[in-house]
């Protein structure tokens, strides 16, 4: 579900609209998404905020309907602070530390990703070693162990 090609690390965005933009144009290049996928993530994340807020961590999960994706997978990216997200439960701003931008071909299956992603963010052990590991390899499988 996850491979090198979609982990970026220290990235530098200064808004979730600016990171969801770049990220967008990224994925399209690399044929993950179709063209309307960065209207509707863009769309998405303006109506319903994905930020939370854990013990440690800032985290993201933006994400959008299965009509938009071509190839599943998750996006694992690790910011630099000053990437400002909307928190989901209060619509605050608030800095982000880490996103996780989820392409689920078949919607049936979101419910699921969401659901394993949320139990991992409980586990702060797992959210320093994502947070503090620099080989790409390591967070791949890391990621992927937890995940399927």
């Amino acid at each position: 579900m996850l491979n090198r090609e979609l982990v970026f690390l220290d990235a530098k965005y200064k808004s979730s609209h600016e990171f969801l933009t770049s990220i967008a144009d990224e994925l399209l290049k690399k044929g993950y998404v179709k063209e309307s996928f960065k209207e509707a993530i863009l769309k998405r994340e303006e109506e319903y905020p994905t930020a939370i807020g854990t013990e440690k961590y800032n985290l993201a999960i933006p994400h959008t309907d299965s009509q938009h994706v071509n190839k599943p997978g998750i996006v694992f990216v690790r910011l630099n602070k000053g990437c400002q997200f909307k928190e989901m439960c209060t619509n605050n701003d608030i800095d982000v530390d880490m996103a996780f931008v989820l392409l689920v071909t078949k919607k049936e299956e979101q419910v699921s990703l969401l659901s394993k992603l949320m139990g991992l963010f409980s586990e702060n052990e797992f959210l320093e070693n994502l947070y503090m590991e620099k080989d790409e390899s390591k967070i791949v499988a890391s990621l992927n162990n937890e995940i399927m």
